[in-house]
């Protein structure tokens, strides 16, 4: 009985393991682009968050949620827990949800993803550390 248990217990914990990693929720062959102002930036393992509230072409606003690296792979290309700040107004082109729903991904392994801030300055996903 046990060992049922146990296999079991591994064979649970395997699924979860290889769905965790699946971006199959995204379509990341498109890129779209949102504006909005930054309500949280949660830096976190195992994928960092992005919250923002977008307006709608109605003048709605649209609570989105957009998912990036783990902080390791973020400060590798420059980021720090305070890149992104509530308040702060940015674009970002990103990997939309296939559903429709307003959450997305953006990072590293999807080119063209990035935060662009109000004044310029942009967040990409390029490793800085390698040579």
């Amino acid at each position: 009985m046990r060992n049922k248990i146990v296999v079991l217990s591994l064979l649970l914990s395997s699924i979860a393991v290889s769905a965790h990693h699946g971006n199959s929720a995204y379509d990341e062959q498109a890129r779209v682009s949102i504006k909005g102002v930054v309500t949280e930036f949660v830096w976190t393992n195992p994928h960092c968050q992005i919250y923002l509230d977008v307006r709608d072409r109605n003048g709605n606003v649209v609570h989105w949620v957009v998912e990036t690296n783990s902080p390791a792979i973020l400060t590798r290309a420059g980021w720090t827990s305070r890149s992104v700040k509530p308040g702060d107004e940015v674009t970002i082109i990103l990997c939309p949800a296939k559903n429709g729903a307003p959450v997305a991904y953006i990072g590293s392994g999807d080119p063209g993803t990035k935060v662009i801030f109000s004044n310029g300055k942009e967040l990409d996903f390029q490793d800085r550390t390698t040579k």
